[in-house]
């Protein structure tokens, strides 16, 4: 049996324009209620911003669309430096804060990116299977789920085992949110806004952006949910102060949900309480 193709990524949403375009070589397909994503014959650091994109936005698709997960196939990709191993453990780190399981192909002659994957720890916090028939079909996998510290051991052995690959030192991480949008109440235009990831001098911006779209396209009662592990290196208050007082103005209300310790201090300390307390929608309310 096959693997299902799609002809485009667009299909399920992905977009591959602009910066994202130039990956010869990556296929998406689906089997067994998986997402699978067959990777660039080569990759590495010159085309890793646009695979990290494609990976990214596949996984919200596999989250939103109810899949059981991605599968990554690394069958026919050669890794050039560091950057895919990398590339893994940022998307292993994403697929564990958006719920999305995650597994890997890596056919058993390639023992170079076994090695490395063992010596990395990687195969540790992934599942690898030798083909995609085993990779889609195999039961889910039990246990207790990784730590973020996991990732972060990764990288670190990752930067021991390519001490020369510059760009692990020259290169900052880049920052990663994720944001899913989930309509919970149709009738009354509510909308579940949940967060995962860092949020920091550029993704609060991304943040205030993604309110604004859901603003400008009238749905003004927006409920924010924000995952217990969200990192928060910056103050969004400003950007949720201005989402709130403009959905105020239209009868709507911005719900704060399991806000981090950090920003409930900031409320706090700004004396913004009763700004962020609970709301339903006006509609709701008047019904009431």
């Amino acid at each position: 049996m096959t693997i299902r193709p799609v002809d485009t990524p667009e299909e399920h949403g992905i977009e591959r324009t602009g910066p994202r375009a130039g990956l010869p070589g990556l296929r998406l397909g689906s089997r067994h209620d998986f997402l699978v994503v067959c990777l660039p014959a080569r990759l590495g650091w010159h085309n890793y911003a646009a695979t990290r994109e494609i990976l990214c936005q596949t996984l919200t698709v596999a989250v939103q669309q109810k899949y059981a997960g991605i599968v990554i196939d690394l069958g026919e990709t050669a890794l050039l430096d560091a950057a895919g191993l990398v590339l893994l453990a940022r998307t292993q780190t994403r697929a564990r804060l958006v719920g999305g399981p995650l597994r890997l192909v890596v056919p058993p002659g390639s023992a170079r990116l076994r090695y490395a994957l063992e010596a990395t720890g990687l195969a540790a916090l992934v599942p690898v299977y030798p083909d995609v028939e085993a990779a889609t079909s195999a039961p889910p996998v039990t246990g207790p789920r990784p730590a973020t510290s996991d990732s972060t051991r990764v990288l670190d052995a990752i930067r021991r085992l390519h001490p020369r690959d510059a760009q692990l030192t020259q290169r900052r991480s880049p920052s990663e949110l994720v944001i899913t949008t989930t309509a919970t109440d149709e009738e009354h235009h509510v909308m579940m806004v949940e967060v995962t990831g860092t949020l920091d001098r550029v993704t609060v911006p991304q943040l205030g952006a993604t309110l604004t779209t859901l603003i400008d396209g009238r749905l003004h009662h927006l409920k924010l949910k924000m995952h217990p592990e969200l990192g928060v290196r910056c103050d969004p208050l400003p950007v949720l102060l201005g989402a709130r007082w403009r959905v105020s103005a239209e009868g709507g209300c911005l719900s704060l949900l399991n806000p981090p310790a950090r920003i409930c201090d900031l409320i706090e300390r700004e004396g913004l309480s009763e700004v962020f307390r609970p709301c339903t929608p006006a509609r709701k309310r008047a019904s009431g």
